[in-house]
């Protein structure tokens, strides 16, 4: 819980809040922001008194307490100091566990994070390399539309072949007329020419 003012929280910690404010920002103590005043985790404050050595002893005046109690005094704090310093490695152990489980996870995270990317790079060089289906619907057209054309400039082709082909068998046949009558005339010119002689 919040519990903790900042100033509260220096006086136990018996450091100064531009430490806290640190800490803060080192994310080693949690903290919450109410209005204008920041509170600071109980347990983070507790966690962190446990780590300072200096805490844990606790300073007496000696002039108001004998001999006898400040050796009570030190045995129990002695007492307490390992009670804490338990607390602290049971606390500090579990801690190492769940850093450890979720230093695993996040390179399990990291990992397929890295996956993904690869993937997906790859994915584009092949969208960058194809062509989008507008473009090659508009290819396939202008293939179709220059075959069409083809075929009919082939069909106009071999039809103008047919009529110069019909053509050229009219001008052979007429030639062949012609140079027969040549030679008919030229016998009969020649008969002509021989019985006047």
């Amino acid at each position: 819980m919040y519990n903790y003012t900042r100033q509260e929280a220096a006086d136990k910690l018996n450091i100064s809040t531009r430490s806290i404010d640190r800490y803060i920002k080192a994310w080693k103590i949690r903290a919450k922001k109410i209005w204008k005043i920041v509170y600071v985790n109980e347990s983070d404050i507790n966690i962190l008194s446990w780590e300072t050595p200096n805490k844990q002893k606790i300073i007496i005046k000696q002039e108001q307490i004998n001999s006898q109690q400040t050796t009570e005094n030190t045995v129990n704090n002695e007492e307490k100091a390992v009670i804490k310093k338990n607390d602290y490695d049971k606390i500090a152990a579990s801690f190492e566990k769940v850093f450890s489980w979720l230093r695993n996870e996040i390179q399990k995270k990291d990992d397929t994070i890295q996956n993904l990317s690869v993937k997906l790079w790859r994915m584009e060089e092949i969208v960058k390399n194809s062509v989008n289906l507008i473009d090659y619907k508009k290819s396939q057209f202008l293939l179709e539309e220059s075959k069409n054309y083809l075929n009919k400039e082939v069909e106009s082709l071999k039809e103008e072949k047919e009529k110069i082909d019909k053509e050229l068998k009219y001008e052979k046949t007429t030639n062949k007329l012609l140079i027969f009558f040549l030679i008919i005339l030229l016998i009969v010119a020649w008969l002509i020419w021989f019985y006047k002689i």
